[in-house]
């Protein structure tokens, strides 16, 4: 159920960045990126804990998609390149990573009493 999730979370991500289209942001840009990113990486650390080397593996891999969306925003008509957007997306990583790693637990108990896992 976590990888569906985490599938689920990831296309939404890549159509919402990657669409022409400017009316898609609802609110405020930045805080959409961190959000976004916070339960990609949330999603992430559930799947990959308790191997922190693995945690580690994910964050990287959360970041480099982070940079690469906005490198090919570069190429989108009505899309630009913004730093700030990465700045969110890694702070969003950030937080994410620090959920996951003082919720596991907790949340793996839930998931498990609701038998999604």
């Amino acid at each position: 159920m976590l990888k569906v999730s985490l599938l689920i979370i990831t296309l939404g991500i890549l159509y919402l960045s990657l669409t022409p289209a400017e009316t898609l942001t609802v609110g405020n840009d930045k805080v959409s990126h961190f959000i976004a990113y916070s339960c990609l990486t949330l999603n992430l650390g559930l799947i990959q804990l308790p191997s922190i080397k693995k945690l580690r593996t994910g964050i990287i891999a959360a970041l480099f998609l982070g940079c690469l969306v906005e490198v090919m925003q570069h190429f989108v008509p009505g899309r630009v390149m913004s730093f700030g957007d990465v700045i969110a997306n890694t702070i969003g990583v950030g937080i994410g990573s620090l959920l996951a790693l003082l919720f596991f637990k907790p949340i793996q108990h839930w998931l498990r009493k609701l038998k999604l896992i």
